[in-house]
């Protein structure tokens, strides 16, 4: 509501006071009306004033009778009706400022699989003021099906249990929802967490008790045991700051597979682990600089004794941790050259992504480059968007013995999509890749052999 209106409707609720209380406070209340300037929130306040007063004996000017409740119940109803008229469209009109819309805005920034049921996928599209998680079933890659949609964003974390989802709400707060019915998914709370910083990353512990919501300034640890009833356990002073050209992402945070370690990403140029056996005493016990710059993604090995990074240039470092206080450089591998980067790289801040994954018995790793080429929106906000050819990489190694790391195979394939790309996803199987487009809502799959 703009100001005059509100200050003339006001000053109007003001002289509809009983009498008695006119004698004893309207001289006062204009004189506030006048050092401050009037809202939506003045005018619902004294409208309630209003009702209040005409039924409360202080200020009734003589017993209470029909006549006199009548009066009042039709002065009620001509000062509600118009101000229902009025506030309509101005709660309309706040709400849609703080939510997300579900619209066609934004590109796919986050993807993940559940790992109660494989086959089930979420995704998470934001834009501006679009927000948007979708539930995939894709037990048939080549038909995936759509299943729900829901109120959400990046990042998105599936449970150990396929049953809850975390997502992020439009102010930068974790949101929990219940996915039991797939197609029905409902919020089950918000967890008010954070002081101003971009929500980045979000992971749950192996056994889904423990909520990691990182910040570029705090890791905060939920006790989500109960969703309904989440528990702040330890906020984690966490600050992180991205380079030029590359931001974080969900890959960046993940636990180990003991739930006993926590890795996150710490700027530029490092890692840190937290030792977050107790979440509600969780300390950083090492901080593991890169040598190849920006690291864009983690992963621990199934057995938690190591812990494979990549950088933004594409080298993959492997780390053993069999002191986690002390991690040691096992090997490093690079992935795609220099000139492919280079070729994907644009000055908005587009350029490769990757993700790392290990293969269930721990014997090899998958490392995926999506090199995407520069998006129309990166060169030019004029230019309509076009569809482009990305090129996207698998890399498989043996890691059987760490400090003797060969390669096993290295694949590409050629996918189109509209601007750039977002962070690929390796399923848990390790033979479905995701990759989705930074603008709009595509999302492909392909099969590795």
């Amino acid at each position: 509501m703009r100001p005059e209106p509100a200050g003339r409707l006001s000053r109007f609720l003001v002289g509809c006071h009983p009498r008695r209380w006119r004698d004893r406070y309207r001289e006062e209340m204009l004189d506030v009306l006048d050092q401050h300037q009037a809202s939506a929130r003045t005018v619902l306040n004294l409208a309630a004033s209003v009702l209040s007063t005409h039924v409360d004996p202080a200020y009734r000017t003589g017993r209470l009778s029909v006549t006199r409740l009548r009066r009042a119940a039709l002065m009620s109803a001509a000062i509600a009706v118009p101000l229902a008229v009025i506030a309509a469209p101005i709660a309309d009109r706040a709400w849609n400022e703080g939510h997300w819309h579900i619209g066609p805005g934004g590109g796919v920034t986050a993807m993940a699989f559940s790992l109660a049921d494989q086959h089930i996928l979420v995704t998470a599209t934001s834009g501006n003021l679009d927000g948007l998680d979708t539930l995939w079933d894709v037990t048939s890659p080549s038909r995936p099906e759509r299943l729900a949609n829901f109120e959400g964003g990046a990042p998105t974390a599936f449970a150990p249990d396929g049953r809850t989802v975390a997502t992020v709400t439009f102010s930068d707060q974790p949101a929990l929802w219940n996915v039991a019915d797939l197609s029905k998914p409902t919020r089950i709370t918000t967890l008010p967490s954070g002081d101003g910083g971009l929500l980045w990353g979000e992971a749950f512990s192996p056994n889904g008790h423990i909520l990691a919501a990182a910040y570029t300034d705090r890791l905060y640890l939920w006790n989500v045991t109960n969703p309904a009833r989440p528990r702040l356990l330890r906020a984690l002073a966490a600050h992180v700051a991205p380079p030029p050209n590359a931001s974080f992402e969900q890959g960046d945070i993940a636990f180990s597979p003991d739930g006993r370690l926590l890795a996150s990403t710490a700027g530029r140029n490092q890692a840190v682990l937290w030792n977050v056996a107790d979440p509600a005493h969780a300390t950083r016990i090492a901080t593991v600089p890169s040598e190849s710059g920006f690291i864009n993604a983690l992963a621990f090995s199934p057995r938690g004794n190591l812990l494979a990074e990549v950088s933004y240039d594409g080298t993959v470092t492997m780390l053993s941790l069999a002191n986690p206080a002390r991690p040691a450089r096992d090997a490093t591998r690079q992935t795609v050259t220099a000139g492919q980067i280079t070729a994907s790289a644009c000055p908005g801040g587009c350029g490769p992504m990757y993700t790392l994954e290990f293969s269930p018995g721990g014997q090899a790793l998958t490392a995926v480059a999506d090199l995407s080429p520069p998006s129309q929106d990166a060169l030019s906000a004029n230019t309509p968007q076009a569809s482009q050819v990305a090129r996207n990489y698998a890399f498989l190694w043996n890691v059987a013995n760490p400090r003797s790391v060969s390669r096993i195979a290295a694949l590409s394939s050629a996918v189109t999509i509209s601007g750039g790309s977002s962070q690929p996803l390796l399923a848990p199987s390790g033979r479905i890749i995701v990759t989705g487009a930074s603008s709009g809502f595509a999302v492909t799959l392909w099969t590795l052999p």
